[in-house]
């Protein structure tokens, strides 16, 4: 089952946009599908590239980074602790971006491809050594969480400002720009980051079911699709549009579900009975008898 587009390449290089206070399972999930195909010989050369705004941590729980100069706007979506920390300190993941937003952008505007530091080992000594590697964007994926609707508040001006911003900016630049060369993934209320650059009006997806109706209503132009695990939208959805971009967009319903949709990815590319061994080595029951666009029993 290749991908519709023909002449979409092969993926090999995964890009996760980070953000404060994203879903873990959102992308971790995912993403142990893509590590556990990397042990077989269709996996051999993916690569791996987070993008955050900054290069400091990127913090699970909805907590701003330690020299931030602003905080979390209150929200009525998840209650706060002693210290005023929406989603509590005690129990914060943390991941670290490869490339910031910035430099990527630049770097696919010089050259095309981002450049990453990467750790590989010397052919002459033996040793390990960090190296510069540079990576086409074949799979730009995007995570939801509570995060992706937040408000920051600035410490001195007030200035009320989306957290995702700089998140959003970028997805809309590398897509529009023609530098996604297989498809755009999002998990979540990631489509709901994304529908915020105009790239999904016209198109269908779908989102976390709980917030679904909330979604919605933030992005009417889009053709939202309720009770669905998961939607795969074709460039001819939108075709003649002028200025919209013109790749693939999977989006899946709440955190869990992306491991579906990612399933399905690795389905439409190397087979499905490829993806059903993928699952049984992760012990996971995919969804497969929920096609593409289709209503989920289990939303019923």
């Amino acid at each position: 089952m290749p991908l519709t587009n023909t002449s979409v390449p092969t993926p090999q290089n995964f890009f996760v946009v980070l953000y404060h206070g994203h879903q873990l399972l959102d992308s971790a999930g995912p993403l142990d599908i893509l590590s556990t195909i990397t042990k077989t010989q269709q996996g051999r050369n993916f690569t791996l590239t987070f993008l955050a705004e900054d290069l400091g941590a990127i913090n699970l729980a909805a907590i701003p980074p330690v020299d931030a100069d602003w905080d979390f706007e209150e929200s009525g979506e998840m209650p706060r602790d002693d210290e005023g920390m929406v989603g509590g300190r005690g129990f914060n993941p943390t991941l670290n971006a490869d490339v910031s937003f910035e430099d990527a952008l630049r770097e696919l505007r010089d050259t095309g491809k981002v450049e990453v530091n990467v750790r590989g080992r010397n052919s002459e000594t033996g040793r390990w050594e960090v190296r510069k590697e540079s990576r086409n964007v074949d799979v730009l994926f995007i995570p939801g969480g509570i995060g992706s609707r937040l408000y920051r508040v600035d410490n001195v001006s007030g200035e009320r400002t989306l957290n995702v911003k700089s998140a959003i900016e970028f997805v809309r630049a590398v897509c529009l720009e023609g530098y996604v060369r297989s498809a755009v993934m999002t998990v979540c209320t990631g489509s709901d980051l994304l529908a915020h650059t105009g790239l999904l009006d016209g198109r269908r997806a779908t989102t976390n079911a709980m917030a679904f109706e909330k979604v919605a209503k933030r992005h009417e132009g889009v053709k939202w699709l309720e009770k669905r695990r998961w939607v795969r939208s074709l460039p001819e959805e939108v075709q003649g549009k002028e200025g919209g971009f013109d790749g693939e967009i999977w989006t899946s319903a709440g955190i869990s579900a992306g491991m579906d949709l990612m399933l399905w990815f690795v389905a439409e590319v190397w087979g499905g009975d490829f993806a059903r061994g993928v699952g049984r080595r992760l012990e996971y029951e995919w969804r497969e008898n929920v096609g593409e666009g289709e209503v989920d029993p289990y939303y019923e």
